[in-house]
């Protein structure tokens, strides 16, 4: 499988086919990004004519038939297209004497350095094909099955001297109830007159490639005549190309905290502004949140740029007034690290705008965890427990992890000697590196003390979103536990049972135990018999601790209904970055990042490489490794499938609803 992955990612291709040798048996496969089909194991040696005959006919197959996509061709060395991509990738765009797109210059001489070939990309928007030239994969979503989406950074072949714009190559999911990307940012910009949602892409072109669709469903359903569409585990994928104006850079590049907190909240008045057009994004990630760069030139020749948000990759997005409602597909939407823990926790829950808000609070933690200062030195571990944890129910369908739910039901980000704090200054330095074999240095050294002077504001968005966040979940655990019905309210009329184990015993035995119990027990509690104690109100309190006071619940109740309310979140925003600090507060503090604090050699489960990715940049020992320029972790891979990519963390998920 690893081979066939490496193929799809470093090819374009539809399909595949593989010969896959084992001593002397022998497999036949196609590959498509829905499965593989395979043959039945068969002896080459003993019989070689299934080889021969499957070499005779793949040699006559067409590129096509081979699996080739023939909408992507391989660009002449020394041609015009070919000069084209190394003047673009050398040399700046000049609008009135001024630099401008330098950022995405750079991505675009990225991917042509070392390119064994370019490409041109066929983009087929209605009856026409438009035409653009591209290097190496700016991403890739690497793996077998699903999208296998990839970005590249492309020139338009329309306006060859133009601005660089941004291609999408992705296997949609065919469903009916499933609209293109293209589709919705089209409805999100709406037409003439119409104002449009800020802070989304642009879209230049879009459409299918071709009748290049899986055949993976199609074949499992042959050999399957009886079996339902909802039983059937391929999907169906088709090709498809969506090309949009902007060139985005990775949310992690913001420059200190308060850009940070302003990227965010514009995050959220788009999100807003898709979803008073009737559309939920459902995946709110830090690769689906990019830093835009706008930059104008006056017809006076001056020039000025500012730097912006980008809402983007909206194909996992939902109509909110569909008739159905319900799932679409099975499994779950979205990035398994920002989803919320209500929907990691519930495969059948509807994503609704207080789950996208809460995927916007673990964004924000994401990104001030790795880089603003704060008070917990073992970053690798909280990375890992919080945003990767999960865990088996019974029927061996993977959940979200204990540590992100307790932290929302309680409240509170915190371990067993301290809470989550960032501060407006670094903390001071870990002590020297242990070598491998010691224990990690005590957690008492280059402890943070408190100083009211060093809180981060940014601590005022977690601190009262988590208020928010600790009332839904209460009020949800309250609902739940009621809908599985609990146990039935003790009266003092209730009939002791007498239980297997206390009948097992002798008189002696039961006496004996009934003299310690009773030394223990208040003597408003006592009983002739301990059996008697199962009618107690206090032994069956942990059965009704899920309930809430009435006087209690309304007030939860105001709180958990902020989180569905865009208006109070980008309020909570932006009173923060409006307001002046109270006296004795530190301001916001325009060098407060620090390089990545969660360093690439983290590896689960190893001490000294948990101990190590606490350390900041210039901590790191001789011959230790650097961070990466793209700031992504190369933790171990728990239920999710990388994507390594700029910051782009794991997908979980396909599609869902």
């Amino acid at each position: 499988m690893s081979y066939a992955a490496l193929v799809f990612d470093n090819q374009h291709r539809t399909h595949q086919f593989s010969l896959i040798l084992f001593g002397t048996m022998a497999r036949l496969a196609r590959w498509d990004r829905a499965g593989v089909i395979f043959s039945e194991a068969f002896d080459y040696v003993k019989d070689p004519t299934h080889i021969a005959r499957f070499l005779w006919r793949y040699v006559r197959m067409t590129p096509e038939q081979q699996g080739h996509d023939t909408t992507a061709t391989k660009v002449p060395p020394k041609s015009k297209d070919h000069d084209l991509v190394l003047e673009r990738a050398k040399n700046p765009l000049m609008i009135g004497g001024h630099k401008v797109g330098e950022h995405a210059r750079h991505e675009f001489a990225k991917s042509t350095k070392d390119a064994r070939w370019f490409w041109k990309l066929k983009v087929f928007d209605g009856k026409k094909a438009r035409e653009f030239l591209v290097g190496r994969p700016h991403f890739i979503a690497y793996g077998l099955a699903g999208r296998g989406t990839k970005g590249f950074v492309a020139i338009d072949c329309n306006d060859p001297e133009g601005p660089l714009v941004y291609l999408k190559d992705v296997w949609r999911v065919v469903h009916p109830e499933l609209r293109r990307e293209g589709d919705i940012l089209a409805h999100l910009r709406g037409g003439p007159g119409d104002t449009p949602v800020p802070d989304i892409p642009t879209l230049i072109c879009h459409g299918d490639v071709g009748d290049q669709i899986t055949r993976s469903k199609e074949i499992w359903k042959e050999q399957n005549l009886d079996a339902s569409d909802d039983q059937c585990p391929p999907k169906t994928h088709r090709h498809y190309r969506l090309v949009m104006k902007e060139v985005g850079l990775p949310i992690s590049e913001f420059r200190n905290g308060c850009e940070l907190v302003y990227l965010i909240l514009r995050a959220i008045r788009a999100h807003k502004g898709a979803y008073e057009k009737g559309v939920l994004h459902r995946d709110i990630s830090a690769g689906n949140v990019l830093i835009s760069i706008v930059e104008t030139v006056s017809p006076q020749g001056e020039y000025s740029m500012s730097r912006a948000v980008l809402l983007a990759d909206w194909e996992l997005s939902k109509f909110v007034n569909d008739e159905d409602s319900g799932p679409r597909q099975p499994g779950r939407t979205g990035t398994w690290q920002f989803a919320s823990a209500a929907a990691l926790s519930d495969l059948s829950k509807e994503i609704d705008v207080a789950d996208e808000m809460e995927s916007f609070f673990h964004l924000l933690l994401y990104l001030s965890i790795r880089y603003l200062p704060h008070n917990i030195y073992d970053v690798g571990r909280f990375m890992e427990q919080y945003f990767d944890g999960h865990s088996l129910n019974a029927n061996f369908e993977y959940h979200g992890g204990f540590t992100k739910y307790n932290m929302m039901f309680v409240g509170a980000i915190c371990y067993p000697d301290t809470h989550l704090r960032f501060l407006a200054r670094r903390p001071p330095p870990m002590p020297k590196l242990p070598a491998p074999s010691a224990a990690p240095a005590s957690s008492k050294k280059g402890k943070v003390t408190k100083d009211p002077g060093n809180s981060h504001r940014i601590n005022k968005i977690f601190g009262t979103m988590l208020t928010w966040l600790s009332a839904r979940y209460r009020l949800n655990k309250e609902r739940l536990a009621s809908s599985q019905g609990s146990q039935p309210e003790p009266t003092s009329s209730r009939e002791p049972a007498e239980s297997a184990i206390w009948k097992s015993l002798d008189d002696s035995q039961k006496a004996q135990m009934f003299d310690i119990i009773a030394s223990i027990l208040p003597a408003s509690m006592k009983r002739s018999r301990p059996a008697e104690e199962s009618s107690s109100e206090e032994a069956y309190h942990g059965w009704d601790a899920h309930r809430i006071h009435p006087d209690e619940r309304k007030k939860l109740e105001e709180l958990a209904a902020k989180l569905s309310c865009h208006n109070e979140v980008l309020r909570l925003f932006a009173v923060l970055l409006h307001q002046r600090p109270a006296p004795g507060e530190a301001d916001w503090d325009p060098d407060d990042k620090v390089p990545d604090q969660l360093l690439p050699d983290y590896r689960t489960g190893d001490e000294r490489s948990t101990y190590r990715s606490t350390l900041r940049t210039s901590q790191v020992p001789s011959g230790g490794a650097e961070v990466r320029s793209d700031g992504e972790p190369q933790r171990k891979k728990l239920c999710t499938d990388s994507l390594r990519s700029n910051d782009r963390p794991t997908r979980k998920s396909e599609v869902r609803n």
